[in-house]
């Protein structure tokens, strides 16, 4: 350890994130070593869209309440909640423990309206599921995984059964 690196600031958590996704996107390659960047940015991005998903979910409740208070108190009502640079980054659960994972704010908005038109009954759980499913596979194509034939990311597999009852029950 050199006398400047006393000096040198550590990168935290989010900022390491941050920079593995971008590595993810930036790599190219078909070692073992690209492969698991890919997996393991893939696999931490499902958890971080379904943390955002829900926590647009619970902003509705949060957002309705707030409004109600500000009408009856002859207040101005509070703005509509939306995803900001914040809601980029989520801790994940990995096998090596706790992580931050990070999804680009562009997929974080998508994914916080997506929870916030299905709390709101705005969507079904069908459309909530399949419009997922594409912002998913938007960043799949960013992160180029189908040429590495790695793990899709598959955010909201809880409401997978919602769909496919709805299509069966089409039919």
């Amino acid at each position: 350890m050199g006398l400047f690196d006393l000096f040198k600031k550590k990168e935290g958590p989010k900022a390491l994130a941050k920079k593995a996704y971008e590595n993810a996107v930036r790599l190219s390659g078909d070692s073992k070593a690209v492969r698991a960047v890919k997996v393991r940015v893939a696999m931490r991005a499902t958890a971080v869209l379904d943390d955002i998903f829900d926590d647009g979910v619970r902003s509705v409740v949060g957002y309705d309440e707030a409004v109600m208070i500000a009408v009856a108190g002859g207040e101005e009502p509070p703005p509509f909640p939306k995803a900001t640079a914040e809601t980029c980054y989520k801790k994940v659960q990995t096998p090596e423990g706790k992580a931050v994972g990070y999804v680009p704010l562009k997929y974080a908005e998508s994914m916080f309206a997506l929870g916030l038109q299905y709390q709101s009954g705005k969507i079904t759980g069908d459309d909530a599921f399949h419009t997922a499913q594409a912002v998913a596979q938007q960043m799949a194509t960013d992160l180029r995984l189908s040429a590495y034939a790695v793990q899709p990311i598959e955010p909201l597999n809880w409401l997978r059964g919602d769909a496919n009852r709805v299509n069966k029950n089409r039919r």
